[in-house]
């Protein structure tokens, strides 16, 4: 389900080449970049406030991104988060970074580039560019000792968001919430 926020008439604008899959429900104000793939049961719902999804990232199955009345929760590109994650704004994630199996970013956090939230993790503060953080509440436990860029595991899941499409199982876009760069 793909609709206008109820609550101020917001749209959501979808990038052409962006797979959904076909129960994933979007609303209001959410901007997906290209051949971002969003999988089965995620839920975006921009509502009240906006989220900004970048390209190439993988948005996996029961995924919830939300963000607070006016505020942003904004997601970079090559992202991947992984399944049942809690995204809540204001927050921004990282390019290149990675939120692990049922980890929560929390509002007001920030996820650095090329850093990644372990599985089950509670994010509730700003963590630094190419580490990883774990734990309730998440601490940096260390440092990568060199640019670690989730390009290899985005790529995985943009191909196979794009099998998906080009075989007809997406959701049908609506005409009105496409956009292209």
């Amino acid at each position: 389900m793909i609709i206008k926020s109820p609550f101020n008439g917001t749209i959501p604008k979808i990038h052409p080449s962006a797979f959904i899959a076909p129960d994933v429900v979007i609303i209001g104000d959410v901007e997906i970049g290209a051949y971002t793939n969003i999988w089965f049961g995620a839920k975006l719902r921009g509502d009240w406030g906006t989220i900004i999804v970048g390209e190439n990232t993988s948005i996996q199955d029961n995924a919830v991104l939300h963000s607070r009345p006016n505020e942003l929760c904004k997601i970079g590109n090559n992202v991947r988060l992984a399944h049942s994650c809690m995204v809540h704004g204001s927050c921004d994630v990282g390019d290149y970074s990675m939120v692990g199996i049922n980890a929560t970013v929390l509002q007001g956090a920030k996820l650095g580039m090329g850093s990644v939230l372990a599985a089950g993790s509670v994010l509730r503060e700003e963590a630094g560019d190419f580490c990883l953080y774990a734990g309730v509440p998440a601490i940096k436990k260390k440092e990568y000792q060199y640019k670690r860029l989730n390009e290899y595991s985005t790529k995985l899941y943009t191909d196979n968001g794009q099998k998906f499409k080009n075989a007809g199982f997406g959701q049908e876009i609506p005409k009105e919430y496409l956009f292209n760069d």
